[in-house]
């Protein structure tokens, strides 16, 4: 079975295509079929850095039905057991996924004769780029020690942990609906807290909250620290890990 790897960042910048890239080589080298994807869906340039023309078909075509499978998709890289997908930003609109391609998508990805299937993400928490990152339970998320990088970092997390507890719900059911409701009422100037949700959810819904809450301690995604150099560089991770820890229960 394909290990899914998707990596993503709260912003632009922090080193997330170059993190992708190395760890693919890595694995390949060790004798494992990997296939590096660009999900950077709109902004894709990750083709540049490993030295290939962006004149190969994409994920654009997949999605306008030009091809319907990923087969025709891949190109050898030159490093052995390394196969690339392009993310082809020459189609307008291809970052704004509707439910069913994302679906087919997830169905070629898991359906993929690799040992590891690396998906660099675009930056920020749009819903397609959560769901892709959601695919596994530690995916893996790339900040720097700066102030901004790490704030970013945790908005992600957090936009991730409201969107895993989310999907875990039919749509338009009393327990989304509910969700829904607590983050529209938050109050401007204060933080939505998805432990405080969490506590009053099971409060109102104990038996599918109790499942939920479960389920969440699935939810441990690895965070890689780029560029840190310093003791100061090290405290700025135990912060962002304490704030996780703190704010969104997540171990």
């Amino acid at each position: 079975m394909v290990n899914i790897l998707p990596v993503a960042s709260g912003k632009g910048g922090v080193g997330k295509t170059s993190l992708s890239i190395n760890l693919a080589i890595l694995l390949a080298q060790s004798g494992k079929k990997v296939v590096l994807a660009d999900f950077d869906l709109g902004g894709a340039n990750l083709h540049t850095l490993l030295g290939l023309k962006n004149n190969h078909a994409g994920i654009g075509n997949f999605i306008y039905k030009q091809t319907n499978s990923f087969e025709s998709l891949y190109q050898e890289t030159g490093v052995p057991n390394l196969r690339f997908i392009a993310g082809d930003c020459l189609f307008p609109g291809t970052a704004n996924l509707g439910f069913f391609i994302k679906n087919k998508i997830v169905k070629e990805i898991k359906n993929s004769d690799s040992d590891f299937f690396i998906l660099d993400l675009g930056a920020g928490s749009a819903y397609n780029t959560l769901d892709f990152y959601l695919l596994t339970h530690n995916s893996i998320l790339v900040t720097t020690p700066e102030i901004t990088s790490i704030l970013n970092a945790y908005s992600f997390l957090k936009a991730a942990a409201f969107r895993f507890f989310t999907r875990q719900f039919k749509a338009k059911s009393p327990e989304r609906e509910y969700i829904q409701d607590f983050i529209s009422k938050s109050t401007a100037g204060v933080e939505t807290s998805f432990v405080d949700l969490l506590q009053k959810f099971c409060e109102i819904f104990p038996e599918n909250g109790l499942k939920a809450a479960q389920e969440m301690k699935k939810f441990c995604p690895q965070v890689i620290i780029n560029m840190g150099n310093t003791v100061e560089d090290l405290e700025m991770a135990k912060r962002l890990r304490s704030l996780a820890q703190k704010k969104l229960g997540i171990m």
